[in-house]
């Protein structure tokens, strides 16, 4: 057995150490992650280069991840009278599945049963690792903490192992983002991309986003961006050996809060003065029955189009581009594009919707934030009716 491995067989130097989670709704602490650590001469050392070390056996980590836990779940039972607060608890899928396979039993229940901890009040996070059993087995075996009435986490989501597969079998109520894919996505346009679709995948699974390793302002901001329900992160705490006031961060969230809504507002004021002055351009008697004379109306509207705009065309309602691309220029003129004629889009899951809408309605509208299949650029796509069954589409760049 190496060093560090004896010191941690020794229970009196290992701690569980309490992370805040932070929730946007409520400003205030959700939640706690525990994570392990090594006391030593009045020093605090992390237990992750432990659990790291491939050296060790993994029976020696689970004894040690067990203890740190059983020590946890105390805790949290002793205050669960006077804290609302929820556990996050780390737990491997490998270890869940072969422990199951094996006694048919779960030891994380039976310490909740022990200490008398309500299983409502522990979130079980399955942790990034890479999986050999069967996933339909895991996903059934990670049902019995649901059915005790735990909550289901996956952590990492977006790299490693925590992939898609994972994600629609065990169908967690919490999705967790770690922030360096985060902080990718603010130098990489395909990276904003993917974050958008974790956001989106969250919120059509009714799962609830929660953005990990927040340390600075700009990060919380990229994490509200991202629709995150939750943070976590040095901006707020790092882990403490205790529990902490759980409006102990209300005010600095409450701050930030207003710096992001502001800065929002003042974004889409700007983008609805954008639509309001495309709108003024285009009239709904325009005649448009042929390839000629939708280049003629897109070609009569761009001396009035602002600097934001990249790409012009028209469609009709069955989805069938009738115009030519008319796309900017880098010396800001414009250039005719008639390759796509006759390129159909209805296979963009919005089109029919936001067709429906705008005939109903007959008025343009602005879409979300997408990136560009040609450019991979970040752009969206103010449209509205044109000559009776046609619709006028220009993307904007963001």
């Amino acid at each position: 057995m190496n060093t560090e491995a004896r010191q941690t067989s020794q229970e009196h130097r290992l701690e569980p150490y309490f992370q805040p989670i932070l929730s946007l709704q409520t400003q205030s602490i959700l939640g706690y992650e525990a994570l392990g650590r090594r006391i030593d001469g009045g020093r605090v050392y992390s237990l992750g280069p432990f659990f790291h070390d491939h050296t060790i056996g993994e029976e020696q980590h689970l004894n040690v991840d067990r203890l740190l836990r059983e020590k946890a779940i105390a805790v949290m039972a002793q205050v669960q009278k006077e804290s609302e607060a929820l556990l996050f608890l780390n737990l491997k899928p490998s270890w869940i599945y072969r422990m199951y396979k094996k006694t048919g039993q779960l030891p994380t229940l039976q310490l909740l049963e022990k200490h008398g901890l309500d299983p409502s009040r522990v979130v079980i996070e399955i942790t990034e690792e890479e999986f050999h059993g069967r996933l339909d087995e895991l996903s059934a075996i990670i049902n019995v903490y649901r059915e005790r009435g735990c909550l289901v986490a996956i952590d990492d989501i977006g790299s490693g192992y925590s992939n898609y597969d994972r994600i629609a079998s065990i169908k967690p109520n919490i999705l967790k983002i770690d922030l360096k894919l985060l902080k990718q996505s603010a130098l990489h346009d395909g990276y904003k991309a993917l974050l958008n679709s974790f956001s989106i995948l969250s919120s059509q699974m009714g799962s609830s986003l929660l953005v990990e390793g927040v340390e600075t302002k700009q990060d919380l901001y990229y994490a509200m961006k991202a629709g995150a329900r939750y943070v976590q992160g040095f901006l707020f705490s790092e882990a403490q050996p205790g529990l902490q006031d759980p409006g102990a961060y209300e005010r600095l969230l409450k701050e930030e809060i207003r710096h992001y809504t502001e800065q929002e507002v003042t974004r889409y004021r700007s983008l609805f003065s954008i639509q309001d002055s495309l709108s003024g351009l285009v009239t709904s008697d325009v005649n448009v029955s042929s390839a000629h004379e939708a280049d003629a109306v897109i070609e009569s509207l761009l001396s009035g189009v602002t600097g934001s705009v990249e790409r012009v065309y028209i469609c009709s309602e069955d989805g069938c581009q009738i115009s030519s691309n008319y796309v900017r220029s880098a010396d800001g003129g414009w250039q005719r594009d008639s390759r796509y004629q006759g390129s159909n889009w209805i296979w963009r899951p919005y089109f029919i919707p936001n067709m429906l809408r705008m005939s109903s309605q007959q008025q343009g509208m602005i879409s979300q934030e997408y990136t560009d299949l040609d450019t991979s650029r970040l752009m969206q796509t103010y449209s509205c009716p044109i000559g009776g069954s046609n619709y006028l589409f220009l993307d904007l760049s963001v």
